[in-house]
């Protein structure tokens, strides 16, 4: 997952990373590069996982309930969008703001929620696009619309604290985590957690279970992650303590081929395998 343009991403130094653990491989001392410890972490937990036939959700929990489906929200590009995710079976969706003029914005905004309808929930995300003065302009505007929360109106945890304890609109943390050791500020209540960067899905899902307890809501995501990052993704959503969510987009339909099988969506909701991924020959 280390990609081009991510924060910290660099391939070469995860797949020097990699290399170097691979000569004494130790499963108490992972890499220390955040791509490659995310990588071994999940190569262990799979593993033991098969041994055991348990699934990987199943082993994180440790004995704890586990769901046998995930229910995602859709991401929609416009109102066409929107319909067709509703006739999926979609109850929520989720539109990316802040590209263009608030204008446009709040167009945009307005032809999702109709589309939609009143029933279904409606989530956005700057990607940091905004500074403070405008994102507290943009939300006002914005809350008409009922929005269930917006993801990173500002980039930083200074800043999104800041708009967080003005802004109408929830607020949410995602890129601007930058670990899994962060402290979330009690006026951002939805921390969105992407497993593979944070260090891996044992990792992100202790974080989770900790920003859980402190009263937070956790969506569990990914970012283009191949087939075996999403599965890890719906493993650490599916063993989460607490309330059901509603976790953020699995992108399988973004790949002409992957490495493992894909998840299978059906009705806004991935159910969880039985038994982890099969990796396809090429792949192995």
């Amino acid at each position: 997952m280390p990609l081009p343009g991510w924060p910290g991403a660099d391939l070469s130094a995860t797949r020097e990373a990699l290399e170097e653990w691979a000569t004494d491989p130790n499963p108490e001392d992972l890499p220390s590069e955040q791509f490659a410890h995310g990588a071994v972490e999940l190569a262990l937990l799979d593993m033991e996982a098969q041994q055991s036939g348990r699934s990987q959700a199943e082993m994180l929990s440790k004995g704890g309930p586990v769901a046998d489906a995930v229910e995602l929200n859709a991401l929609v590009a416009d109102a066409e969008d929107a319909v067709v995710a509703v006739g999926d079976g979609y109850d929520t969706a989720k539109l990316k703001v802040g590209a263009s003029d608030i204008e446009v914005d709040v167009v945009a905004v307005a032809a999702v929620r109709e589309a939609i309808g009143e029933r279904c929930h409606l989530r956005l995300d700057a990607n940091g696009a905004w500074t403070v003065d405008q994102a507290l302009a943009a939300l006002s505007r914005l809350e008409q619309f009922d929005i269930e929360y917006v993801e990173e109106p500002v980039a930083g945890i200074e800043a999104l604290t800041q708009v967080a304890e003005q802004s109408p609109i929830p607020v949410a943390v995602d890129d601007s985590l930058g670990s899994a050791d962060a402290e979330v500020p009690e006026s951002i209540p939805v921390v969105v957690v992407k497993p593979m960067v944070l260090g891996g899905p044992r990792t992100a899902y202790a974080a989770a279970c900790r920003w859980i307890d402190q009263g937070r809501r956790v969506i569990v995501t990914n970012y283009l992650d191949s087939a075996i990052g999403q599965h890890a993704a719906l493993g650490v959503a599916a063993a989460l303590p607490g309330p059901p969510q509603v976790h953020g987009a699995i992108t399988p339909a973004l790949f002409d081929c992957d490495v493992a099988d894909l998840p299978t969506i059906a009705v806004g909701r991935c159910p969880l395998p039985a038994r982890s991924p099969a990796v396809a020959d090429e792949g192995r």
